[in-house]
């Protein structure tokens, strides 16, 4: 029940529009992984979630992104530390349908009800 409630708000989000009329973004943020560099427009971001532990001083940052027809999913760990590691878990190049339904599983699933972690999705707040 509460997928169906999730995919009824996801497809009826605007969150698959996008305007033919957009100039470049203002701002990019790069983000490293391992030889890859990746550039991102905040506004792609579908999702980011900021998750913590019992422990205070343990966190994880989850960003589903939308890249023009297709997507990725990164995971962080340490996050704000000088151990700071990101990850690729998942990529697609013709659909934001399959980032969408694994980052939100990952999140739900494995970090929170397998792990315990607390999770707060950063652009729903």
């Amino acid at each position: 029940m509460k997928y169906l409630i999730f995919l009824i708000i996801l497809f009826s989000s605007p969150l698959y529009a996008q305007d033919s009329s957009s100039s470049l973004p203002e701002t990019l943020e790069v983000e490293e992984e391992s030889a890859e560099v990746t550039t991102v427009d905040e506004k792609q971001t579908a999702a980011a979630y900021k998750c913590s532990h019992k422990s205070n001083d343990l966190f994880r940052e989850v960003k589903i992104i939308h890249q023009d027809q297709g997507c990725e999913v990164t995971y962080t760990k340490a996050v704000g530390t000088v151990n700071e590691n990101t990850k690729s878990l998942w990529r697609a190049k013709n659909s934001t349908e399959y980032c969408d339904n694994k980052g939100h599983a990952f999140v739900e699933e494995k970090l929170q009800q397998e792990f315990g972690w607390v999770c707060i999705d950063q652009m729903n707040k």
